[in-house]
């Protein structure tokens, strides 16, 4: 996509820098006409003449400005600038999850804070019927706090499903049953099969991202996405203690991790809520010796 740097959105928005992007779009530091620091993603015009990519990327934009929740992305704003689909979002300061995940495991009670966060986040979305579909570390962002403080934020619901029509609207969903949507490495069993997705799934999801924060790796490894997919309907997770040498593992935190990793969605948390009250229940870090 083109560098916009400089174009003035709506009359309200100067894309001042490009901040980053992906296959959908990009995102650009900003200044509003109030002159504060905005961010400001923009589909990708190809994309953006699809009716489908349209609707995903508002959806994204409705779904997060009807949420409010410290660990969930701000929408200030959108629209839609010279039929390219904009959003207008809190700008922050800090570092997807996923590059902090590259360079070395996190220590634990940073890993378990982060990862807290996600699911308090999941949490408030899913009580308010909002299903995200694609949790991994790449849809989160740990901005810096003041005093350094580490904050993740639960971002890009392009994938969302809403379940409460009454709230959402009759048209809550994109994909039917058989469709293939997220992303492998961190798809729970009925995703992956093209089946219905609920909160279970969900937690799944996050049950996987938690795992990888603590581990310091996901629970599978492959490079193709069949085998991905077959391991996460197939292959038994690996105990955190195994995956982790050293690490000292809460027998709480082990059983929410495999509760929230079990196979079957029956066998799971029932939604990220109930899963942050197991997780809630486990001792801080600093007390696993």
């Amino acid at each position: 996509m083109k560098d916009a740097s400089g174009t003035v959105i709506d009359g309200r928005y100067t894309l001042v820098s490009r901040l980053g992007g992906g296959g959908a779009g990009t995102v650009y530091r900003a200044t509003d006409d109030a002159g504060r620091a905005v961010a400001v993603k923009l589909l990708d015009p190809a994309l953006g003449q699809r009716a489908e990519m349209r609707e995903r990327f508002e959806r994204e934009a409705r779904a997060l400005n009807g949420l409010s929740h410290p660990h969930l992305i701000r929408i200030l704003d959108f629209g839609v600038h010279e039929k390219t689909p904009y959003t207008v979002m809190e700008l922050l300061t800090g570092l997807a999850l996923d590059q902090m995940l590259e360079k070395k495991p996190l220590p634990l009670p940073v890993a378990f804070e982060i990862g807290m966060g996600v699911v308090a986040g999941l949490s408030h979305a899913h009580t308010h019927g909002v299903l995200h579909r694609d949790v991994k570390p790449a849809n989160v962002f740990v901005a810096v706090l003041q005093g350094a403080k580490l904050h993740p934020k639960l971002l890009d619901f392009g994938l969302a499903r809403f379940t409460d029509s009454e709230r959402w609207g009759a048209h809550a969903t994109l994909t039917n049953e058989g469709t293939v949507l997220g992303t492998p490495a961190y798809m729970p069993p009925e995703q992956g099969l093209g089946s219905r997705v609920d909160a279970r799934s969900d937690v799944y999801a996050a049950g996987v991202l938690l795992y990888e924060l603590l581990a310091g790796h996901p629970p599978f490894v492959h490079e193709s996405r069949a085998s991905m997919i077959r391991a996460h309907v197939l292959s038994p997770v690996p105990p955190l203690a195994e995956a982790r040498p050293g690490l000292a593992v809460q027998p709480a935190l082990q059983a929410a991790l495999d509760k929230a990793l079990a196979k079957k969605a029956a066998d799971r948390f029932e939604d990220a809520r109930a899963l942050l009250e197991a997780l809630q229940r486990v001792p801080e870090p600093a007390a696993w010796t």
